[in-house]
């Protein structure tokens, strides 16, 4: 299609066109990787070994560019070794029909997010390892369209996710469970010979039963002492409850080489999720749930704002039930997201899309209350793309009209779109 005939269409057409494009070039994509890891088949077809495993080529997480031209994505397949698995951000074009490019290096590279202006994608670089063998956590990194090499703009020691651009594409907002804790003690680990004069001096002040403490907090215990019912992720492994995710911000305006600080916007013993800008770009709307065990209550999610400058949260909403997949409309007016009712109380609900209002704390609005199959969802199973992330399923149209979603339908994931005051659903 040329550019006149695209100018020409209506702005909700556009996005149905460039969400299509999307799935046409995932699906170029999944060509070219079955091509290229499977050999040609000699004679007869034979059936699947436990080796075939090796030669799978997952693709995940697409991200379409704010012109719809190109889209980003993980692409996943097994080390040489065959030990793990290795990750890197892909690019293919939505209309060209040319193969996908490599854009990163990395051998454990995800989490593809484009900045509004187009010139940049951030992403999650790690699987580098320190001096006892262990791999490092992630951490972010941009990498410029205009050419040039990626370049690592976080050293959090517990590492960095979920990138968010601001809409200037200055800022990048993201999440990490690092304490000031963990980063003075990363600071003395790099600085030897400073950590021993600040020791010294703190001697001179302090008595000596007050060193050993300090000492001691530099060993991580591997016991776990378990004192919640849920104390453990088949993510994550063994949960820490004294540790939570936070918004973090930090500057990416400048070219230099230098790791510029982040800043840390939200503390407390609580973790913080679906992260995303106001449209002017100074606050930012996240979602929270302040319960110690949240596991012995019905499911409840709270809507917060804080300052992208720094100040204090202000709690907007309390929702009575788990939401995901918060998503602000062009105007700034209204939150869109999905959840599952908690009244009557049943085995399984399933999930609605939702909208309320971004400035009052009126009640959210059920568009799909008479549509019945789960929103935001799909077809799944065990053999996902292995460490590829996700991205939002839950879109606004530009003239905040209609939402596009997916939809788990008799064994399909269908693209829809959704009318945004009525809730008619329009299956593409």
């Amino acid at each position: 299609m040329n550019d006149e005939c695209f100018a020409a269409m209506r702005p909700d057409d556009r996005i149905r066109f460039r969400l299509a494009g999307v799935f046409v070039s995932l699906a170029i994509v999944a060509s070219v990787g079955a091509q290229s890891s499977t050999p040609a088949a000699e004679g007869r077809p034979r059936a699947i070994s436990e080796k075939d495993l090796f030669d799978f080529v997952w693709i995940a997480n697409p991200q379409l560019s704010p012109d719809g031209t190109r889209v980003a994505f993980t692409r996943v397949d097994a080390d040489e070794k065959r030990t793990g698995y290795e990750s890197s951000i892909w690019m293919v074009s939505t209309s060209s029909g040319e193969p996908p490019v490599r854009m990163t290096n990395g051998k454990h590279d995800a989490q593809p997010r484009w900045s509004p202006d187009g010139k940049r994608i951030a992403f999650v670089r790690g699987g580098d390892k320190d001096e006892t063998g262990k791999p490092k956590p992630g951490q972010l990194a941009t990498l410029p369209l205009a050419g040039g090499e990626a370049r690592v703009i976080t050293d959090l020691p517990k590492g960095a996710g979920g990138p968010v651009w601001s809409p200037d594409s200055l800022r990048i907002a993201f999440l990490s469970t690092t304490t000031q804790d963990d980063i003075e003690k990363a600071q003395r680990k790099k600085s030897p010979a400073k950590s021993a004069e600040t020791k010294n001096a703190e001697g001179a002040q302090k008595a000596a039963p007050a060193k050993e403490p300090q000492r001691e907090s530099e060993h991580e215990s591997d016991v776990h002492i378990i004192s919640r019912a849920e104390y453990r992720s088949n993510d994550e492994g063994f949960l820490d409850p004294k540790r939570h995710a936070h918004i973090w911000v930090v500057d990416v305006s400048a070219a230099s080489d230098e790791i510029i600080k982040p800043v840390q916007l939200t503390t407390g013993d609580f973790d913080e999720r679906d992260c995303i800008w106001s449209r002017d770009g100074s606050r930012l709307y996240f979602l929270t749930q302040h319960l110690e065990e949240p596991y012995y209550e019905l499911p409840s999610t709270d809507i917060y704002t804080i300052p992208a400058a720094g100040g204090i949260a202000e709690k907007l909403a309390a929702i009575s039930m788990r939401i995901k997949d918060l998503c602000l409309s062009p105007d700034g007016r209204q939150f869109a997201f999905h959840g599952s009712i908690t009244q009557p109380i049943r085995s399984y609900s399933q999930p609605d899309l939702w909208v309320m209002n971004a400035a009052s704390n009126a009640p959210p609005r059920n568009l799909t209350a008479n549509y019945d199959f789960d929103m935001g969802s799909g077809v799944g199973g065990d053999n996902t793309a292995p460490r590829g992330g996700s991205g939002l399923s839950l879109h606004w149209s530009p003239d905040g009209h209609w939402l596009f979603d997916v939809v788990a339908k008799q064994g399909r994931m269908l693209l829809v779109r959704v009318n945004a005051q009525s809730g008619a659903v329009r299956q593409r």
